[in-house]
């Protein structure tokens, strides 16, 4: 009898546990670094601190960068603003240790690949022989996008190796404009090769690492951008999107990606093609930034916002647009989000787009075909040749750039006026659509975010996009169509917005189980942003939106989340808030990559499988249960 007992005792701890463990699940995988052992960080080529008269104006040497020991970054862009006219934030110190926050960070992040901490120094002591003249963002650090936002001086790649050393000969419209808003620009973030792909990663720079989770990418192709901020460095963070590349990443990074009304924002084309804006963290600063990006000329195609918002209509979807599986998680993200909308009062229904999405990818892929003609003839000018398949097990290039080279050889000649009567049909089909439904709830992304050791292109797509010069022009944008899928499965929902030319946001409203962020999406008509944002304001003001840092002061004991909240990033050091520990910088330096190339761990943080979180509860009932059965059986015996 002594030996059931003790097999149906060992049963209920066993029970037990596994109901504790699911519970914790989401806090383990915080901690767990890969394999079980500690992760190692790879020195950069500077010391860990040096005296803070070498960085320029020093200002008041007691006064803190921060507030209560958070990052800056942890907070928004207009309470620092604020905290810098009241003088409880020196405006010298705040960069310094953004800066030292960045090479803190980075040696696992690999999200910035540029710094110019004397051009900093010089915009800072520029702003401030200025004053202050209400700049919304005065002060404020911002790390820029490493593509489509030249800044003079700064490197201008497009991501691809032969380009490493070409450097910006002007500055974009919008990045003055960030400059004249009182901005302080303190280096670029990582990208992929020209954008491309939805996930940041290349030969030039390699993978950029999620804060969330080391061994998993923070997204394409603003994830530099996106990881800046999920990890607390920056408040605000530029980047641009052709194709999802803010929106993904603020969902695979728990941030704030708004895609604007196409040409809204100054330098934007007004045709349907890239926009340019920002990673964020507050709805707030993300409405001000909007508005100080605009361009006068498109003032009047935003819209006012109507008198009660609960007079639109919703139309939700959790059906990817190309056919491929929605995740449980990006299902569960959105039938939250619409319980929520409905609890608000406003009416939703589900809706799918009237929009083939497959037919609508088919033809982006064409509108893509000008990527590789660019590479092609950035390569012509360095090495007096085309492209080759040779070039691809080079490094020199991807396999996608040199596929899309290829096909831009035999395009015919009617392929642009094919795009645009594409992209006229689908203007006409979400014209119809909003009418009946001025807002559109999607994922953003039909996954979280994926591991970095997982192929941008499978193997054996890759050694066919090598042979895709044999095959003729249809044969080979249906080849591109089909190596792209691996990759677009996992974000098949955020191209409708840029083909139609509509403004959508992504918001940071859910974490799994295993402690990934999982963004929602919300579509309108061509000027409705601030519609978009008025309603991002309801989510964020009821507590909805989910950030790297709040997070870990929910699941973490409050010793370690206090550590988490300084450094963004498990097993680093705190980051003292002492002016004379501000580290300086060599004048305009690329960042030195510790990172591993492309399917390789590397300083990996393990996440753990998606137990779910739904049975933990009964699981510790069942065990408890059992564990006192036994006592009572037992003290039951002993009085027999």
């Amino acid at each position: 009898m002594n030996h059931y007992r003790k097999k149906w005792s060992t049963l209920a701890a066993a029970i037990l546990l596994a109901g504790n463990l699911s519970i914790a699940a989401p806090a383990l995988a915080d901690q767990l670094p890969a394999g079980g052992q500690p992760t190692t960080v790879q020195a950069t080529n500077q010391g860990a601190s040096r005296n803070a008269s070498q960085t320029g104006q020093q200002g008041n040497a007691g006064t803190s960068a921060g507030t209560a020991g958070q990052p800056a970054g942890n907070q928004s862009a207009g309470a620092l603003v604020q905290q810098i006219k009241d003088g409880k934030i020196n405006d010298q110190a705040l960069i310094n240790n953004t800066y030292q926050q960045i090479d803190q960070q980075n040696r696992q992040l690999n999200n910035v690949i540029y710094e110019d901490p004397a051009d900093a120094n010089q915009q800072l002591q520029d702003l401030q022989k200025a004053g202050h003249k209400g700049q919304p963002f005065y002060g404020v650090p911002i790390l820029i996008k490493g593509i489509g936002q030249p800044y003079k001086g700064y490197p201008d790649t497009n991501g691809l190796p032969y380009e490493k050393d070409t450097q910006s000969h002007y500055t974009k419209n919008f990045v003055q404009r960030l400059k004249d808003l009182g901005f302080i620009i303190l280096g670029q973030t990582n990208f992929p090769e020209l954008g491309l792909i939805n996930v940041t990663n290349s030969n030039l720079y390699g993978p950029a690492h999620n804060p969330w989770a080391l061994d998993r990418n923070p997204g394409g192709s603003s994830g530099g951008a996106a990881a800046s901020v999920a990890a607390g460095i920056v408040p605000i963070a530029t980047g641009n999107d052709a194709g999802g590349s803010l929106r993904i990443p603020a969902s695979w990074s728990g941030v704030i990606g708004l895609k604007p009304t196409q040409g809204l924002i100054i330098g934007d084309p007004t045709t349907p093609s890239v926009v340019n804006f920002a990673e964020t963290r507050d709805i707030t600063d993300t409405v001000t930034l909007l508005k100080g990006l605009l361009n006068p000329k498109q003032a009047g195609t935003l819209k006012e916002l109507p008198q009660d918002l609960r007079s639109l209509k919703i139309a939700y979807s959790l059906v990817s647009p190309v056919g491929t599986p929605v995740s449980q998680d990006a299902r569960a993200a959105v039938l939250n989000a619409v319980q929520f909308l409905r609890a608000q009062g406003f009416d939703v229904v589900e809706q799918d787009s009237p929009v083939d999405g497959v037919k609508l990818m088919q033809n982006y892929y064409l509108g893509a075909l000008s990527d590789g003609s660019v590479a092609n003839f950035l390569f012509q000018q360095k090495y007096h040749r085309n492209l080759t398949a040779e070039d691809v097990k080079a490094g020199l290039v991807s396999p996608m750039t040199y596929a899309l080279y290829e096909a831009s050889r035999k395009a015919p000649q009617n392929v642009r006026q094919q795009y645009q009567e594409a992209l006229a049909t689908v203007h006409q089909q979400m014209t119809a659509f909003h009418q009946q439904y001025p807002i559109y709830l999607t994922p953003t992304t039909a996954t979280t975010a994926p591991l970095n050791s997982d192929p941008t292109f499978l193997p054996a797509d890759v050694a066919k996009l090598l042979q895709i010069k044999k095959l003729g022009f249809k044969d080979q944008m249906n080849l591109i169509y089909a190596s792209w899928l691996h990759g677009l499965s996992k974000t098949p929902f955020t191209q409708l917005a840029n083909v139609a030319g509509e403004p959508a946001l992504s918001l940071p409203t859910y974490v799994s189980a295993a402690g990934l962020p999982l963004g929602i999406q919300l579509e309108g008509a061509p000027g409705s942003d601030l519609l978009l944002l008025a309603l991002g304001k309801i989510f964020e003001d009821h507590q909805q939106f989910h950030f790297l840092n709040d997070y870990r002061a929910q699941v973490l004991p409050p010793k370690q989340a206090g550590n988490a909240a300084q450094t963004a990033l498990p097993g680093g050091q705190p980051v003292s808030t002492s002016n004379n520990l501000l580290s300086s910088h060599a004048a305009g330096r690329l960042v030195p990559t510790s990172s591993p190339k492309a399917g390789q761990a590397g300083h990996s943080q393990s996440v753990l499988p998606q137990t779910g979180d739904q049975y933990a509860p009964m699981l510790t009932v069942l065990g408890i249960s059992g564990l006192l059965i036994l006592v009572v059986v037992g003290t039951k015996r002993k009085q027999n």
